[in-house]
């Protein structure tokens, strides 16, 4: 009896040890994605359900012209990436942005946060837009109104129950004094919980090749619990994802399941192509994208002479009259214009009004194929 009674003990122990692991795996688990900007854009996390994309910028180039746009700045030991310009007014076109996209497991988002320093010269104003709402309204706005030092930012925010789609957030800056108003960029994160809810699909992989003009793709689950559907999602740019197509899933497995599907019209050149995993009850994971090249006719254009003189831009390029062009200044706000064609396939850009000194964007768009050319107004 003494005995039975020592294994009856033995055997409530080794189940409270396995309920308190069973407990503790079901807590929700911090997380951290960072974009530290030491000398990098490339974006961190500490948790494997996350992989960040590297910051980029939109609405220009970076014109800012040491030979490292990387400075320290407001303190010791600190170092931000410096960019240059910004615009006087609100653009919803030029803007920093740092996304990541969660592998798995659902999570909450609790708070944003992030560090600036403007230059004496630098915009002052400050937006911030998330992808919850397709960045149409702000989630807050600030004013910086020092200068010469960095400046902490915490937003709190309760984005909760979220799945495997990616994640973005938008930070403008606007109101510079000039063209050479600077701003540093230090240590943006976002901070949050992952939750103890697998979503109901194991990917094995995904995959996809070129093949006759078409895209192959396949994929394989490891398992499926409760699955709808694999909706399948290209872009042209990782940005803006469109669905091209839908494969209906097999609802329970344990064991290997293979799909496949055909993209019968890619354009030419890279396209990103994703998976969103359907529950039945609407849940929803999106895989990391994959990257697929089409063999594309090259092209070549070209601004001449550059520098241009402030009422006409001539461009020369393969094909010119099919070609789609736009004029841009360093901000990214388009410029219109008038254009013209010349007998020898020049063509000429007439800006409504003469453009001032300073650096322009011509796009030059033929058959899917994009090149972005600097011209340089004296």
């Amino acid at each position: 009896m003494k005995r039975n009674m020592q294994c009856f003990k033995s055997s409530m122990v080794a189940m409270a040890a396995i309920l308190l692991f069973v407990f503790d795996a079901l807590a929700n688990d911090p997380f951290h994605v960072r974009w530290t900007m030491d000398y990098t854009q490339a974006g961190v996390s500490d948790h494997a359900n996350f992989s960040p994309s590297d910051a980029q910028l939109a609405g220009g180039a970076n014109t800012f012209t040491l030979p490292t746009v990387y400075s320290g700045g407001g303190g010791a030991n600190v170092v931000g990436y410096i960019i240059r310009p910004w615009p006087v007014s609100f653009s919803a076109s030029r803007y920093m942005e740092f996304t990541f996209t969660a592998n798995s497991f659902k999570y909450n988002i609790t708070s944003i946060g992030f560090r600036l320093r403007r230059s004496p010269n630098g915009p002052n104003s400050v937006k911030v837009r998330t992808s919850m709402d397709g960045f149409t309204a702000d989630l807050n706005a600030f004013v910086i109104g020092n200068s010469g030092t960095f400046n902490t930012y915490n937003i709190p925010v309760s984005y909760n129950n979220l799945s495997g789609n990616s994640f973005t957030i938008r930070i403008y800056a606007y109101n510079s004094v000039d063209i050479y108003g600077t701003l540093w960029f230090d240590e943006i994160a976002v901070n949050g919980d992952v939750l103890a809810i697998i979503l109901p699909v194991d990917i094995v992989y995904f995959k996809g090749h070129a093949q006759n003009g078409h895209t192959a793709l396949e994929w394989e689950t490891g398992w499926e619990k409760n699955s709808e559907e694999f909706i399948v999602e290209r872009s042209g740019d990782m940005r803006k994802f469109s669905t091209i197509g839908v494969v209906p899933a097999s609802g329970e497995t344990t064991g290997r399941t293979r799909y496949s599907w055909l993209d019968d019209d890619p354009p030419a050149g890279i396209s990103y192509y994703r998976l969103k995993l359907l529950d039945r009850d609407s849940s929803f994971t999106t895989c990391r994208p994959i990257t697929v090249e089409h063999a594309q006719t090259a092209f070549r254009a070209s601004i001449a002479p550059n520098p241009a003189i402030s009422h006409c831009i001539m461009v020369t390029g393969t094909d010119p009259r099919n070609a789609l062009l736009g004029l841009f200044n360093s901000a990214g706000t388009p410029i219109p214009f008038r254009r013209e064609e010349d007998a020898d396939g020049r063509i000429r850009l007439l800006p409504a009004q003469p453009l001032a000194a300073g650096i322009y964007f011509v796009l030059y768009v033929m058959n899917g194929q994009k090149e972005q050319l600097k011209v340089l107004v004296p």
